[in-house]
């Protein structure tokens, strides 16, 4: 990898608010965090696709919804035909396919964690072949995980994950839903992620929006696009 690419940070101006943060070094994970239907896959795909307009590569590990259901919000956002796509398929079985110009492994489960390893370390190398240096990768999400495995296994599985996006200067994706788990199985996950993108659905309707660990201080709460 060339020095200037190590030194090249990863651009998020125009995706998040001015007020939250403009742009994360190489290596940095983040946690995307909040309820069901507040749009933290939209805002994940955004950040992808800025990222496929600045020419780097994208991959997406889906253990919700079919890979179909993915690109098609992805090509919502962004219709070139260019970029380095790929997608680790854990609720469907498209192994081997592709839509569009995207490409599509599966695994049996979101819970076969080795698998999902597997399939990334190739798309890994197959990214270098390609010359692909600077990835973004998305995971939507690890929620469904914890009805698979327990807490230990899903934080040495994801210590491991996030370990080989920080020594690659990739930018790491990951969402959650608070809501869905006790607050200290996420206050034990959020140590292994360098900052946490925290959204929130007022009462009075909108999205809402913090940025913590990132900043020198969390931020104050902005409204979201």
């Amino acid at each position: 990898m060339s020095a200037n690419s190590e030194r090249m940070m990863y651009d998020l101006d125009s995706i998040l608010p001015p007020a939250l943060v403009s742009e994360v070094a190489p290596g940095t994970n983040l946690l995307v965090s909040g309820p069901s239907m507040s749009g933290k896959r939209q805002l994940m795909l955004r950040m992808m696709a800025h990222g496929a307009s600045l020419g780097e590569g994208g991959v997406v590990v889906t253990t919700k919804d079919p890979a179909t259901d993915i690109v098609e919000d992805y090509r919502a956002l962004r219709d070139g035909d260019d970029e380095f796509l790929r997608l680790i398929d854990c609720v469907s079985s498209q192994s081997g396919s592709e839509i569009g110009n995207a490409m599509v492994q599966s695994v049996s489960s979101p819970g076969d964690l080795t698998g999902i390893g597997i399939e990334f370390s190739e798309i890994a190398k197959e990214a270098g072949g390609n010359g692909v240096e600077r990835l973004r990768i998305g995971f939507d999400s690890i929620t469904p995980l914890l009805m698979y495995v327990d807490l230990q296994r899903l934080f040495r599985f994801l210590h491991v994950f996030t370990s080989q996006i920080q020594s690659n200067d990739w930018l790491g994706l990951f969402a959650i839903d608070p809501s869905s788990h006790e607050e200290q199985t996420v206050s034990t996950i959020s140590q292994l992620f360098d900052g946490v993108v925290d959204i929130r659905v007022p009462d009075d309707g909108g999205r809402e929006a913090r940025v913590r660990g990132v900043t020198p201080s969390p931020t104050e709460w902005v409204a979201l696009d």
